[in-house]
This record gives C-alpha cells, structure tokens and sequence, in this order.
C-alpha cells in the first residue's frame, strides 16, 4: 500500500469534542480515520454537525494495520454550507473587521453587527475561529452573514452566546433589558416597561437599523428626543421622520442616524419596537425571526453607539470600481451560488480563482442556471481598483 494524494472524499461522522472522525472513499477501501490536528486551522474547533457529510479532498497514508489515514484534509467551499474561519483583523472603532477561511480566495468583510448576540463589540477578537455565511455585495465583494464563534469557550470569552450548534438567545428573551431602558434615570415618562417586538426588533437589526428609546415626544411641537445607550446626547427626530405611526415616552424604537449641517445627530425613520401594536420598521422584511448575528439588545454597551460608532457608520468609503482589461480567457466554473448570485471560476491563464457575479452571467442562464459547477465558459476579464481580477460577459454552453 502506497500513499496517495488528492483524493476526494466524505466526512462520514466527525466528533468534535474527541477531535477525530471517518471519511469514506471511493478508490480506498474502508473507512479513512483523520483527526484534528489534519484539519486547516480554522476548522479545528467546529462542533456540533458542520463537518457531517462534507465533501473533502485530502492526502492518504497507510498505517501499520493496512489501514488507510487521512492528512491535509481540507473543506472546499460548497454552496448552502457553513464555511469555517478566523477572525484577520477587527477594528471596534471603524465597526468593521475581516475574515480569512481556508475555503474562500479571498477576505471577507464584517460589521460590529454582524457579532453573536451579546457579543461586546469592543472585544479583541483578532484569531478568533468562526463559521458564516457569505453573501455578495453589489461591487461584487463578498460579505459576511450568520456569523457564530465556533465553540461556547470563545463566545462566553468575549460575552456572545452565538455558537455553533446553539440557538441564538434572542428566542429565550423576554427583551426586557431592552424596554428597561425607560425606566428610571431620566430616560423620559412611561416607565420603558413595554415589551418588545421580537421579530421587529430582529429585523431592524438585521437592515443596520439603530435602536434607541423615547426620552420625549410632544405630538403639540412636532418632535422629540431618543435616548441611545452609549450616545452621551439626546437625538432628535420630527414629526415627520415617524415611519410607524405615533411613539410615547419609554417606548423602544429603531431609526436611521442622520447628521445635520451642525454636525449633531438626528433620527430619521423612527418606529416603534413596542409588541403592543405589533409594529414593523417601515423597511422591515418579514419572516426575519431567528436572524443570526443580532447584539445583545438591552445589554452594557448595546450597538456600540458611540461618537465614533455612529459617525463611522455614515462614512462612505470610495467605491470600488471595476475596469476592462480588454482581455478574453477560458475557464471552468469552480463554484456557483444562484441563491446568492455569485461564483468562481478557475482559468490556467490566472492566477488564484476569478469571482463573477449572476449578472454576468447570460439573461437564460440567470433565470434557470444552477447547476454550473464544472461548466466550461469563455469571459471577458476586468480589474477591481484594488486589483483583484472579475469575470464579465461570460459565454457558457449552458
């Protein structure tokens, strides 16, 4: 019996706890023990079932029994799965960080709100080993989403209760934290004892909305004040900037930050939290229930609404741009996501995988194409402004 390399395989069961699991093979004969120390570094702590059924490539060797061992197993990335990673960089002022996952050609961003639940957002988390989803931006980098820490160790280290295999915590609260934010202390009338909305407050979460609670409102002088936990000032918001319908003192709200030509801040598209009505942020998408990386609402620095949190977040940075290089290449579609509208391709001629959005694609492929992988296309090379390479125009024989 020889050693082998590159062989595609299964994870057959994987248990986490023990650091050790089977694969199974089609050209080796039983089953194939690998253990953690063989996994890239950003899996080794995956629990629960991310590692069942995945299909794996790895590097076989023969142990003293005639009994095959797997090293260098990776995970490739897979559409609908769970990817594996570690957190690069974090930087709780600007509110944003980035991810490196052995599975993935490139970095991927993330925003303070996209932490478990709970998480203090202004924890050192540079190393940290996550899981996430990606998704992709319109300039055609990718994103995260449904981010959890990979174990309970590191999310009770940093105050999160997101994790693999555990449910987020928001479905366990009664939110009151949250609507204790009007009680005493001069945080306005009313006492702040409403429940919240838990599916309203999820989704406001989830589209980067602001939560803060009414200090004031006289519906007589046509505004009012919001206090932000964090924010040392009273925000003001208008009549007019009411998205849901009118708001009492105590009441817990989301709303939109803005900055005024003075440079203080004011709310816009204000709604009302409160179950009471059973009210929605205007923008809200339903069915937000269960969202994962929502902050501990309610919590000791809850959204991390500082001077620098809210002015970071409406800062623009330069938009990426995109430039023909007046190039043809020939390629095979590495992966694609027709749920998230994205994929790669592998090209001899390029260095590294080349990403494509759907809308390169053509129009018959975005409406019925899904099985792509393995398809063999033609595509017109351009260059982002930080030099990383994209498909356009792709011609496939699809």
């Amino acid at each position: 019996m020889a050693a082998v390399t590159g062989v595609a395989g299964m994870v057959k069961s994987w248990n986490g706890a023990k650091g050790f699991g089977f694969l199974s093979c089609t050209t080796l004969p039983g089953d194939i023990f690998f253990g953690r120390s063989e996994l890239p570094e950003d899996l080794k702590e995956v629990q629960g079932k991310f590692m069942d059924g995945r299909h794996v490539v790895f590097d076989a060797e023969p142990n003293a029994d005639g009994r095959y061992k797997a090293t260098a197993v990776a995970v490739p990335y897979v559409e609908g799965k769970e990817i594996a990673g570690k957190i690069k960089t974090y930087n709780p002022m600007k509110r944003y960080g980035f991810i490196t996952s052995s599975s993935l050609t490139e970095d991927v961003r993330f925003q303070t709100t996209d932490l478990p639940q709970g998480t203090d957002p202004n924890a050192m988390l540079r190393e940290e080993l996550v899981s996430f989803e990606v998704q992709a931006m319109p300039d055609g980098k990718l994103r995260v989403s449904s981010l959890k820490f990979q174990n309970k160790k590191i999310a009770m280290r940093h105050g999160g209760m997101g994790m693999m295999g555990m449910p987020g915590m928001m479905g366990m609260m009664d939110m009151g934290g949250m609507g204790g934010m009007g009680g005493k202390g001069g945080m306005g009338k009313g006492g702040g004892n409403m429940a919240v909305d838990m599916q309203a407050a999820q989704a406001a979460q989830a589209q980067g909305l602001q939560t803060g609670t009414v200090k004031s409102y006289g519906e007589k002088n046509g505004y009012g004040f919001l206090n932000v936990v964090g924010y040392p000032m009273d925000i003001k918001f208008g009549r007019n900037e009411l998205a849901g319908g009118m708001v009492s003192p105590g009441e817990t709200v989301s709303f939109s930050p803005a900055q005024t030509p003075d440079g203080r801040i004011a709310a816009s598209n204000v709604s009302s939290l409160s179950s009471r009505g059973n009210k929605r942020p205007a923008s809200a998408m339903g069915g937000m229930m269960g969202m994962p990386g929502m902050m501990g609402m309610g919590m000791p620095g809850m959204m991390g609404m500082g001077m620098m949190g809210m002015g970071g977040m409406m800062k623009k940075g330069p938009a990426t741009t995109e430039t023909s290089t007046g190039r043809s290449a020939a390629g095979m579609i590495k992966t694609y996501n027709s749920q998230k509208g994205f994929g790669f391709i592998s090209s001899p001629g390029i260095p590294g995988d080349v990403f494509f959005m759907k809308t390169s694609l053509p129009a018959e492929v975005q409406m019925h194409g899904k099985d792509l992988q393995g398809k063999s296309v033609n595509f017109e090379v351009s260059q982002t402004s930080d030099g990383k390479m994209r498909a356009q125009n792709i011609c496939t024989p699809y």
